[in-house]
């Protein structure tokens, strides 16, 4: 189901049991996308089936201690959230477009009144000028599904990069160890057709090799299997 399904008047929402509103448990778990569902309950989220599969294999590729993550392009948050759970993580961090997002996320946070929890409704160039008002680069950094969108743009973020080596110097500057990568890395994959379309043919340079050509500049690329149909990679910082 797409978002607009779950965008209400917030005021006639009614009260759950858990301080957070009907409108709010629906769109946790059942809005678009499905891979960002989770349920709450008693104060604990619980990832449904897809969310869950991608957790499994994303969290193995954490470095040991986990110290501070952020998600680019966080959705509703649930990653965010499962990092403030280990006792090493001092920072945990989403940003994203979308002030609906944003909204949800920081009513979760208060309900699971989590303090080293933030979310920002930052572009990826804005969260890298800014960087040290978070406190620096953050050690771990999640880029799950989204790097189409930061190449190509979308009905929610006109202003697309169309160059790969802007968007990797972007987060290098965000990231200071290990970016988890899981991405559509070719054009033809790709979802957001009209946006494809005006881009004529810097659409041509949005492949698998252009897009490790790039990252490789600033990390080290190392594949580690897929999620789904898609590659997920780690890209570890050059020093």
């Amino acid at each position: 189901m797409r978002l607009f399904k779950w965008i209400r008047t917030l005021s006639h929402s009614t009260p759950y049991e858990t301080g957070l509103s009907e409108e709010y448990m629906n769109y946790a778990e059942f809005a678009y996308p499905s891979n960002h569902t989770y349920k709450i309950t008693h104060r604990k989220l619980s990832p449904k089936r897809k969310l869950n599969q991608r957790y499994n294999k994303i969290r193995t590729l954490f470095p040991t201690p986990l110290t501070s993550l952020a998600d680019i392009g966080c959705s509703k948050g649930f990653f965010v959230f499962s990092a403030s759970h280990y006792p090493s993580c001092t920072r945990s961090m989403g940003i994203d477009i979308t002030d609906y997002d944003i909204c949800f996320c920081r009513q979760v946070q208060s309900y699971l009144d989590h303090q080293n929890v933030q979310f920002e409704n930052l572009k990826l160039h804005e969260f890298a000028n800014r960087i040290n008002e978070f406190g620096g680069p953050f050690q771990t950094v999640l880029l799950l599904n989204i790097y189409q969108y930061l190449y190509f743009g979308s009905d929610r973020f006109a202003d697309h990069y169309l160059d790969h080596h802007l968007i990797f110097k972007n987060l290098r500057d965000i990231c200071n160890q290990r970016i988890i990568f899981s991405n559509r890395v070719n054009w033809s994959d790709c979802q957001n057709d009209h946006w494809i379309n005006l881009a004529g043919q810097k659409r041509l340079d949005y492949s698998e090799a252009n897009i490790m050509e790039a990252a490789s500049d600033y990390f080290n690329v190392s594949k580690q299997g897929y999620i789904g149909r898609y590659p997920l990679w780690t890209l570890d910082a050059k020093i």
